[in-house]
């Protein structure tokens, strides 16, 4: 690679880094606290799952003997997870509705399924719900929220359904995209340790995302192109007070001191500087392995921040007047802050 392709590569890093910056919409930037992040459990805080349990907690919500059937008889051909997710979906149709707006990419699904997290008082359903929250937010690279609705699910509603194992690698996996590495790399490990039955489908994802990040943390333009995305992800936000610019400021120094050191080792070598080339297999060319079933796609979907952009103001409107009407304050503030960076990453496609 050639320092003129080292400058290519972060080309398109840095427009949009200068882009967000000189965004002019008026907005009163404050720094929010970081990710909150509880330590890994040195004991395993998950029970095996227990079926009778599970079942009896359906039908209090109204599952019938035929539909806990169907879910005896999916468990074998889509898998336990997702069978008992199709189960909740059966037994609570305004779960099932929001459900097919994610699916469909629709923008309204967050509204959707954060009324239903806000109405249930069942720790079972609420389970369900913020996994499809969390992946929702996952897809639309807001890692953040994701970790936020999982910190609730992991404190309030963990040992109740066989999502446990999902809601745990997509904890990890959130951090890795937020990038924390090193918050994600114990979570990746305490789930393969805690979840051996897991789909081998996810359990490669981590072994695999695990190698990747041990790789990057030790090449320097990895853990610039890392911090540079987390600094775009805070400009699109409107965080643009002194910490970001300061953050950005240093990231850009240190992109022109990479070049130049490589430029001055490209002249003493042919080959590519140690650290500086590209990783052999980077994340965004992860190929996830064939396997079980699983409760969604675990490829990202690029639809809601599209379709969000595509929206008549009027449209953009409605779901906003939503947010605010009859969602719990936290709640309200979560959304505002989801839609407000969906709308931006509209404009950045």
């Amino acid at each position: 690679m050639s320092a003129f392709s080292l400058r290519t590569a972060f080309a398109s890093c840095l427009l949009a880094v200068a882009s967000a910056a000189q965004d002019p919409s008026p907005a009163t930037p404050t720094r929010p606290p970081a990710v909150e992040v509880p330590p890994v459990a040195v004991q395993n805080p998950f029970q095996p799952f227990d079926r009778a349990k599970f079942e009896a907690a359906c039908k209090q919500l109204g599952a019938a003997e035929a539909q806990l059937k169907t879910f005896a008889e999916r468990i074998a051909e889509v898998g336990l997870s997702r069978a008992a997710d199709d189960l909740l979906r059966s037994a609570s149709p305004t779960f099932d509705a929001a459900v097919k707006r994610h699916e469909a990419g629709d923008p309204e699904a967050a509204v959707a399924l954060t009324k239903v997290l806000a109405e249930t008082k069942d720790p079972l359903l609420a389970a369900h719900v913020r996994y499809h929250l969390a992946r929702l937010f996952l897809d639309s690279d807001d890692p953040e929220h994701a970790i936020q609705v999982l910190n609730d699910y992991l404190l309030q509603n963990i040992n109740r359904s066989p999502l446990d194992a999902e809601a745990a690698f997509f904890y990890a996996q959130a951090l890795a995209d937020i990038p924390m590495p090193e918050a994600a790399l114990p979570r990746f490990a305490a789930f393969l340790k805690w979840f051996p039955e897991a789909s081998e489908r996810f359990r490669s994802a981590a072994h695999q995302r695990m190698g990747e990040i041990e790789r990057q943390q030790e090449s320097r333009l990895h853990g610039l192109a890392d911090g540079m995305k987390k600094t775009t992800r805070d400009l699109r936000k409107q965080r643009t007070d002194k910490p970001v610019q300061t953050d950005q400021e240093k990231y850009l120094e240190e992109l022109q001191q990479l070049i130049e050191e490589y430029q001055e080792k490209e002249n003493q070598s042919s080959g590519p500087a140690s650290g500086l080339g590209p990783s052999s297999n980077p994340a965004s060319e992860s190929a996830l392995p064939e396997g079980e079933a699983t409760v969604g796609d675990l490829q990202k979907r690029s639809t809601l921040a599209d379709r969000w952009g595509a929206m008549k103001d009027a449209e953009r409107e409605k779901i906003e007047a939503k947010v605010n009407k009859g969602l719990p304050p936290q709640y309200q503030k979560m959304l505002e802050e989801y839609y407000k960076k969906l709308g931006k990453a509209g404009t950045k496609q």
